[in-house]
């Protein structure tokens, strides 16, 4: 779903954009303007709805790139400045 919505970043020498990297039960998701925060919040809450799993914001993390402004708020998700992103 968010393959098919949100912009996504071009990493490396790929062909298509990458929108989402998951391993285990993590997972990252490139958001390249404000307007891709709906349809996040909109996968998020259907992945809740099936699973019953929950997003935990504690142990979330944002990271401001390039012109993103650090004052968006991303479902209270607070803003760091390094990232480690698990299976990469």
């Amino acid at each position: 779903m968010l393959d098919e919505k949100l912009t996504g970043i071009q990493i490396g020498l790929r062909s298509k954009k990458t929108t989402v990297v998951a391993y285990a039960d993590n997972f990252t998701i490139f958001v390249t303007s404000p307007a891709d925060i709906q349809p996040i919040q909109e996968a998020i809450r259907c992945y809740q709805a099936v699973s019953g799993a929950r997003l935990n914001i504690k142990k979330s993390k944002a990271m401001a790139i390039g012109s993103w402004d650090a004052s968006t708020d991303i479902m209270g998700i607070p803003y760091h400045t390094t990232i480690k992103i698990l299976g990469v």
